[in-house]
């Protein structure tokens, strides 16, 4: 049971910590994290800790230590520094969260039809100057459900020549991708679907103004949601 004097470290959960977290810069004797500053994105690294408190975390439950320079230092917790029964990794909490926005975004968009939209294809046609009705051939009868990653991946100009349909189309699939990749893909796709939906967001810019209004209340809240997860967990 935690006692009056006794705070958790964000690392490793153990009651370690005689002062409230964060920001106390006491250093964890069972993981040797430093209680740095509160920070909004658990995925970026400061202060004298030298990889994210995500990273952190993985690393302990790999090794045994925050980083693996202090692991000669580190020692194991005492009863009295047990863990709260409920204490979770970032990474599970992550993982969790995703999956369930992940099923968000499915239900928000699963009636979406591309209709006349411009498809991915069609839009890079537009991009190189060639060909679009060819272009649209390959996948105007693809499913945003459907879109192989490989596109996703490769396609990460398409949405500067989207109209909005084809965004309102393409946007989910291009989230989900994000939901499943975003701690390790080098895609440039990436950071052009956050970009966009940073972008549109900001309805005062009338060239991404369609893109917003086409959107339903529900959609839209999903997006929300898919950028504040991005904010917390994503390493950008």
């Amino acid at each position: 049971m935690e006692s009056q004097n006794s705070y958790p470290c964000r690392c490793c959960g153990y009651l370690t910590l005689t002062e409230e977290p964060p920001g106390t810069y006491l250093i964890c004797p069972i993981c040797f994290w430093e209680d740095n500053e509160d920070i909004d994105n658990w995925s970026i690294w400061t202060g004298s800790n030298q990889v994210s408190l995500r990273q952190a975390q993985k690393n302990f439950l790999e090794f045994g230590a925050c980083e693996l320079e202090w692991l000669k230092d580190v020692r194991s917790p005492t009863v009295d520094e047990a863990r709260n029964p409920n204490w979770e990794p970032i990474e599970v909490r992550a993982e969790r969260e995703a999956l369930l926005l992940i099923e968000k975004i499915r239900t928000a968009f699963l009636e979406v039809q591309l209709e006349d939209g411009i498809t991915l294809h069609e839009a890079r046609a537009l991009d190189d100057y060639r060909d679009t009705e060819k272009a649209r051939i390959i996948d105007c009868h693809i499913h945003w459900l459907d879109i192989p990653d490989s596109w996703i991946e490769d396609f990460y100009e398409a949405f500067s020549f989207l109209d909005a349909k084809g965004f309102r189309h393409y946007i989910p699939a291009y989230m989900i991708w994000c939901l499943k990749n975003y701690e390790h893909t080098t895609s440039a796709s990436f950071d052009s679907t956050l970009y966009v939906l940073e972008r549109i967001f900001k309805t005062e810019d009338e060239y991404y103004r369609p893109k917003f209004n086409i959107l339903n209340q529900v959609q839209l809240e999903v997006i929300q949601e898919f950028m504040n997860f991005m904010k917390i967990y994503s390493p950008g």
